[in-house]
């Protein structure tokens, strides 16, 4: 897939120039705002891709394989390494996503 300028995610105005801000889809950035909207969209959601997403986006429950099935569906050059899920006092309080 050739590089290209999309927009970026939360979606916003680039202060420099007044436009919409976009990222190269070839860099780390772009990367990580994917499995940031990935994770912060609940199924269901978005009624054309009705299983974009997870079902907790709260992470009430996170269940760390569902994240990484569903989201090799939809990004499959998005090589994801690893997911970890950070713990404190047996809450969830973080979860850290590693890709190449």
């Amino acid at each position: 897939m050739a590089a290209q300028f999309v927009l970026s995610y939360p979606f916003r105005i680039d202060p420099n120039n007044h436009r919409f801000a976009t990222v190269n889809s070839s860099t780390d950035t772009y990367k990580a705002e994917q499995v940031k909207s990935f994770l912060r969209t609940e199924k269901g959601e978005r009624v054309m891709f009705p299983t974009f997403g997870i079902s907790d986006p709260v992470f009430h429950k996170f269940n760390a394989g569902e994240f990484l099935e569903t989201f090799g569906e939809y990004y499959s050059d998005i090589p994801i390494e690893e997911v970890e899920i950070v713990e404190t006092s047996g809450r969830l309080t973080d979860i850290m996503v590693k890709f190449k």
